[in-house]
Order: structure tokens, then sequence, then C-alpha cells
């Protein structure tokens, strides 16, 4: 999946129109773990820089989020299609030059770190009482 070395377009959006393509097509489905940001750029020949860009336009759109410490998802399309952030050019100039739209994307993605979180720990406690209720009664 290399990119073009002279393509139309910069090479983060590229990219991004790339990693796009596959979350619509379903290569990658809600809920899937991006490859690393070293993988996305040995597998598109792209600078480190132009895979933070590109994965910046993805979560803008908020086609995806990232979870500190443990990557990038593909965000579920209800949430996609359904954010409650303006996008850019959309008639939202006053929203987005008070940086109200930058503060709930923060928000929402702050949001999508603590569901994932609390998922996890779900799924922990989960697996001990299976094993607590598997062993016997000391």
């Amino acid at each position: 999946m290399t990119l073009p070395a002279y393509g139309p377009r910069a090479p983060y959006l590229m990219a991004a129109d790339e990693l796009r393509e596959q979350i619509r097509s379903g290569r990658l489905k809600p809920g899937d773990r991006l490859p690393s940001s070293r993988e996305l750029r040995d597998t598109m020949g792209i600078a480190n820089a132009t895979v933070h860009s590109a994965l910046r336009v993805l979560r803008e759109e908020g086609l995806i989020y990232s979870v500190q410490g443990r990557g990038t998802y593909v965000a579920d399309a209800a949430t996609a299609n359904s954010s409650p952030v303006p996008q850019e050019g959309a008639g939202t100039g006053d929203v987005e030059s008070t940086g109200v739209g930058t503060l709930l994307r923060e928000v929402r993605d702050q949001l999508r770190e603590l569901s994932a979180v609390v998922s996890d720990l779900t799924q922990r406690v989960e697996a001990l009482e299976t094993k607590a209720g598997s062993q016997p009664p000391q």
C-alpha cells in the first residue's frame, strides 16, 4: 500500500484517503486497532509526521480515536456519522474561531478513551470472576 511519490494531493491526505477507504470498505471494522505509526510509515513509505497528520484528519472526521498507551482504533459508524462536533466548512466559523469545536473534539476523544478503559476493565473482571468461579472453595 505504498503511496505514489508524486500524487495529486498532499501525502498526508493520500494516506488519510487510503485509511478512510479501508474503513469504509470494511477491511478495518469498528473497534479494530490500526497498525502502529511505525507500521503505517513503513508500509505507506511516508514520514512519521505525515502519518500523524493523516491520523489527525481521520480523528477530526470521527472515523478513528486513540487511547493513550493502547493504540488507535476505528470508531463505530454510528458515532462517526453523528459526531456532535461541527466540521470545518459547514458554516461553523463562529464555533471554530472560539475553539468550542476543538474542545468538543477533545471531550469526545476523552470519552472514547474512558469507554475503552471501562470495556477493558469489564473484560478483566469477567475473566477473574470466571476463574474464581471455576476454582474450588478454600
